[in-house]
């Protein structure tokens, strides 16, 4: 059994990171205590039997073409009534990763006053659920060597929803565009630097997301 939980607060973001491995129990609320942020729940089965459930909201599972090994919700703040639970159960021999994610109308204005290890954090998440809309791995995952794998119609659909530094496409609509439209003038230049750097040549996650956040024009 192992559990690590990594957790970030500032004024305008918190993240929880949780990565388990074996058989694992976790119940944890998610407080809608304030009217101007967005919710995201990123939910990765990344081996064996594990089960999600979130109570509260009814809310869709974003996530494309992973069944339910991968599920993304992203909640504005208009669709939020009351608080809501995940809990995760995980047998012996799975490893899952979940996160649960506050981010603030107000970040993109306060962004470049982060700190580091804050900044990465929102840049990886920002990868991560973007990479979950349209079906494609999490950079994190990929071992020593390997290549980030993504189809020419994944490309397009990347490359049609967030280009010119806007949203367009599917990427504008529904919930997932109000988040994504926190980030919208940096957008496409987060995404696309995690994307490359990951195709090109394998670099720790770190410095992938080192750069995206300079990018990003948080990090100098």
């Amino acid at each position: 059994m192992f559990l690590q939980r990594t957790e970030i607060r500032e004024q305008t973001i918190e993240i929880r990171e949780f990565v388990g491995e074996g058989r694992v129990e976790i119940d944890e609320r998610i407080l809608f205590d304030d009217e101007d942020s967005h919710i995201v729940v990123l939910l990765e089965i990344l081996t064996g039997d594990v089960t999600f459930t979130l109570r509260g909201p009814d809310v869709e599972n974003l996530a494309k073409g992973s069944g339910d090994r991968v599920r993304l919700y992203v909640m504005p703040p208009a669709r939020r009534a009351y608080d809501a639970f995940l809990e995760v159960r995980a047998r012996a021999g799975s490893r899952f990763r979940a996160v649960i994610a506050r981010i603030g109308s107000a970040f993109a204005a306060a962004a470049s006053d982060l700190p580091c290890c804050a900044c990465k954090r929102v840049c990886k998440l920002l990868v991560s659920t973007v990479l979950a809309a349209v079906g494609v791995p999490d950079p994190q995952d990929l071992a020593p060597g390997g290549l980030l794998q993504i189809t020419a119609e994944q490309s397009y659909e990347l490359d049609e929803g967030l280009g010119h530094a806007g949203i367009h496409g599917p990427l504008a609509e529904g919930p997932i565009g109000t988040f994504l439209a926190l980030f919208a003038d940096n957008i496409r230049s987060v995404v696309w630097s995690s994307l490359q750097a990951a195709q090109q040549v394998f670099q720790p996650p770190d410095r992938i997301y080192t750069f995206a956040c300079r990018r990003l024009g948080c990090c100098p």
